[in-house]
């Protein structure tokens, strides 16, 4: 019977979502764009030094901020939002603090966090497999997700995952910086987001203050 009701109370929820697709970030590239002193892009160059034309291309549009947008390397997770609650709340299942994403040869992403099982913190990964739309991937957990980078800044990443299973459709929205603040871009962002996805301040949890898992045992 609880089974049943979570399922109308999901059917519900999703019916008032907005049900056009879910954007991608423009450009999305998943490597890091190189940086060189104060933090500027540093460009390509082949082994004789020269610049070739594809490498022209590539930098230009690094300048403009057209593609190659960074989501590889560390991130430390700092608010989730979700239209179930109970699935981000202490114990929930997707109570995650997403440490890493590694690009794999493959074209697929490797993604590392840590979760609190028994009390004690774990490490897991998960393998984001691409799809014929960059910047979205799916995995399998508790049923079929659909991860799409809705938005990547210098310091920021918004993650939209949206889970289908048995009991309907669940909706998170994650938001990750560099480093534990994240600048007013990444905030207005992210809350116009869980706004479009139907995910109000009270389904929300900010974990920049949260104890969190920082090492395997702790």
């Amino acid at each position: 019977m609880k089974l049943l009701l979570l399922g109308v109370w999901l059917g519900l929820a999703w019916a008032q979502q907005d049900q056009s697709p879910v954007p991608v970030q423009p450009g999305f590239h998943p490597e890091q764009v190189p940086l060189g002193a104060g933090g500027r892009l540093q460009p390509s160059s082949r082994e004789d030094g020269s610049q070739g034309h594809q490498d022209k291309d590539r930098d230009t549009k690094m300048r403009t901020g057209s593609c190659c947008l960074q989501v590889e390397g560390p991130w430390h997770t700092i608010k989730l939002g979700a239209t179930n609650w109970s699935v981000i709340e202490e114990g929930g299942s997707y109570l995650c603090f997403m440490s890493d994403i590694k690009l794999l040869e493959d074209g697929n992403l490797n993604i590392t966090y840590f979760h609190k099982e028994d009390g004690v913190c774990v490490q897991e990964f998960y393998i984001g497999e691409k799809t014929s739309t960059p910047g979205r991937f799916t995995f399998e957990y508790e049923g079929k997700n659909f991860l799409t980078f809705v938005a990547t800044g210098r310091d920021f990443l918004i993650m939209d995952l949206e889970n289908h299973n048995e009991a309907g459709v669940l909706i998170v929205v994650e938001l990750h910086g560099r480093t534990f603040l994240v600048d007013k871009e990444g905030q207005e962002a992210y809350r116009k987001h869980t706004l479009r996805r139907g995910i109000g301040q009270d389904h929300i949890v900010d974990l920049s203050a949260h104890v969190r898992c920082t090492s395997l045992g702790s």
